[in-house]
């Protein structure tokens, strides 16, 4: 029995050594000095993405009214013309040989006409003095029939001669336009945008030589927007858009022209949104072919968003810092819904989930939360700072 009572005895000093005060062991909470942010649940309009591309608004695709070869190329792409400026000149050797036997036809058609007016004024003397014969009964009725005849003949072939001479006048004229088509000239003011043939090259009838973009005129935004949001958008309505190489945030443009006619391919209609005059923050004018988005408006819903900054990982768990009444910060797990691109516009939230656009202080991106975060809740967002439980914000109490 003794035994089994400094046995025990022993356990028991083991025990009291080995507990001790473990508030000494805890360590002391920190002052963190982070932003804070509000959640909010807000109306937002969430928006689709689409790619887009500038184009002109007046634009013209310059193409070859003849056959030939490019004799001379006067522009170069880039360049920028006047109304009238020359671009290119075809060959034009076979229409200066049409033209030399066209004027050799006229000039022997003429002489043919010549000799038959000669022709014809005698045969109608001839026809007049038989005439007057035949009331002398000189000569009988046959003679005056063939001196008609004669007569009516040749001036049946003037006629002949004179619609053939019109004729080859016709086709000189023709020659003549088509001679003014060897000179490929711009049709207003604008820029070369692409040339499509360069000197030496044949060309057919109709074949694309030349793409100019005018340079007075405005720029527009098209899409191929998905056949669901048709009637979503309306000619004159403001939606966002965004040009990264233009301009580092988006910006808002006007619903110019909705094609309404759907693509069977794709399921899209083609939308047009004019670009203002002035792009807030444009780093430079405007160019046909940029690559750009519009955000097509689908609906209005409520969310919670706080920024992308106030979230941190533990492992795979997403985590925020949540400041109660004590200015002491408490991790909680949220579960989280899409990231998002906001942008304020006309008193209204706008919300993507493009990527066009980076991750700044200009447009910062957001992420919904679905649960784990109340309305009204204060966020310490550390950004790339790590928080722990039971940190304190400055100024709050011990």
């Amino acid at each position: 029995m003794q035994y089994i009572l400094v046995a025990l005895c022993l356990v028991a000093a083991c025990l009291t050594g080995c507990s001790g005060d473990k508030s000494s062991q805890t360590p002391a909470a920190r002052v963190v000095d982070v932003p804070v942010r509000a959640a909010a649940r807000t109306d937002v309009v969430e928006c689709r993405s689409f790619p887009a591309q500038v184009e002109s608004e007046q634009s013209v695709t310059l193409a070859s009214k003849i056959s030939g070869t490019v004799e001379a190329v006067m522009a170069r792409e880039g360049d920028r013309l006047t109304t009238g400026a020359a671009i290119m000149r075809l060959d034009d050797k076979d229409l200066l040989s049409q033209r030399q036997g066209l004027f050799a036809e006229r000039e022997q058609v003429s002489r043919e006409r010549q000799a038959l007016v000669a022709r014809a004024g005698l045969a109608k003397t001839t026809m007049e003095r038989i005439g007057r014969l035949l009331a002398q009964r000189a000569v009988s009725q046959e003679d005056f029939d063939k001196a008609k005849a004669e007569y009516d003949a040749v001036s049946r072939q003037i006629d002949a001669a004179a619609a053939k001479e019109q004729t080859v006048v016709s086709k000189l004229g023709e020659l003549t336009a088509l001679e003014s088509y060897t000179r490929i000239t711009a049709p207003f003011d604008g820029i070369l945008a692409r040339r499509y043939v360069d000197q030496g090259a044949y060309v057919a009838a109709g074949a694309p030589l030349a793409l100019i973009d005018a340079s007075a005129g405005g720029f527009e935004l098209t899409a191929q927007v998905d056949e669901s949001l048709l009637t979503a958008v309306r000619q004159g309505q403001t939606i966002i858009a965004g040009v990264p190489s233009l301009a580092p945030r988006p910006f808002a443009v006007t619903v110019s022209a909705i094609v309404g006619r759907i693509d069977p391919g794709n399921r899209t209609f083609k939308l047009k949104c004019a670009l203002p005059g002035d792009v807030p923050g444009a780093t430079g004018p405007p160019r046909a072919g940029m690559f750009g988005r519009v955000f097509v408006p689908a609906r209005t819903v409520a969310k919670l968003l706080v920024p992308a900054q106030c979230l941190s990982l533990r492992g795979d768990l997403p985590l925020v810092a949540v400041a109660d009444s004590g200015g002491t910060l408490r991790l909680g797990v949220v579960k989280t819904g899409g990231s998002f691109l906001a942008v304020d516009f006309g008193g209204a939230t706008y919300v993507t989930d493009s990527e066009a656009f980076d991750a700044s202080p200009e447009h910062e991106r957001y992420v919904e939360i679905i649960s784990g975060v109340e309305n009204g809740d204060k966020l310490a967002c550390p950004g790339t700072a790590v928080l722990r439980d039971g940190d304190r914000l400055p100024g709050a109490p011990q």
